[in-house]
């Protein structure tokens, strides 16, 4: 047996039954029985590698949502996609643009399901398709979702590379860009990731309101940017009975389609 690895595997199972607020290195310490100095550096490993995150102002640990995607491996992330199918399709009947389901993995966004439009005219994206947190709308309302400290690490780790001429590569206005989106409850990608796209996301949130994915619709920013609100506050229903039916959150907004657009018997791939 690896000791260094069975060590590290034991402060996870300390970090896992902390509180919210976290735990000391001292109390690490003393429960696995090792000296401080084992377990700082057990700690800066765990922080290095994105498994463990260390709030500045208390000094202590907790662990991150990198974990966590793991530990839902058998759980959430399989049963993610199937739970947001229904509402995903709904999203796609009511607005015939594209509708994508994505997680955070690292710095990037990464696309677990998607219903594409039957317009002639649409963005191109797949299943797998990573893509950067920075400039899309997607990563943008996971980011808004999580807590100030988790978000700081992420943005510390972000290249903010130029996408388009309108992407947001600084960090002062993509943090005005963030409260904006608090205040709204959606996130929109208004020609920032592709020069002719749009999209418009909604977190879903899990345990202590952390996000666990996002739902968007993106299309050609003709046909997005004029309705962001209405396709906002969808997004944004969609996302909450989501996080409602994974049965971690509860949905304070009723579905409502599109008043304008028919409802389609059959959504893609059906």
């Amino acid at each position: 047996m690896t000791r260094a690895l069975a060590r590290g595997l034991s402060v996870i199972e300390i970090l896992a039954a902390a509180p919210e607020e976290g735990v000391s290195p001292s109390s690490i310490a003393t429960q696995v029985g090792l000296d401080k100095a084992t377990v700082a550096r057990l700690l800066q490993t765990l922080v290095a590698t994105e498994f463990a995150i260390r709030d500045e102002a208390t000094r202590r640990y907790r662990l991150s949502s990198k974990i966590m995607r793991l530990a839902r491996g058998v759980s959430n992330e399989l049963s993610l996609p199937r739970i947001a199918r229904p509402h995903l399709k709904r999203l796609w009947a009511s607005l015939n643009e594209t509708v994508h389901l994505g997680v955070i993995e690292g710095v990037s966004v990464v696309y677990l399901d998607k219903l594409e439009s039957t317009n002639s005219i649409q963005l191109v994206s797949a299943v797998g398709q990573t893509m950067p947190l920075h400039s899309t709308s997607l990563g943008k309302a996971m980011l808004a979702g999580m807590s100030e400290s988790e978000r700081d690490e992420k943005l510390q780790k972000m290249d903010f590379a130029r996408r388009t001429e309108r992407t947001i590569c600084d960090r002062g206005e993509f943090l005005k860009e963030i409260r904006r989106i608090q205040r709204i409850g959606y996130a929109t990608d208004d020609r920032e990731n592709e020069p002719l796209g749009a999209c418009v996301a909604a977190v879903i949130t899990g345990r202590n309101g952390r996000p666990v994915g996002a739902i968007s619709v993106a299309g050609p920013a003709f046909r997005i940017r004029p309705h962001f609100e209405d396709i906002g506050r969808q997004v944004r229903a969609a996302a909450a009975a989501v996080t409602a039916d994974l049965g971690i959150g509860s949905s304070n907004e009723a579905y409502e389609p599109h008043a304008d657009t028919g409802v389609r018997d059959r959504a893609p791939g059906e």
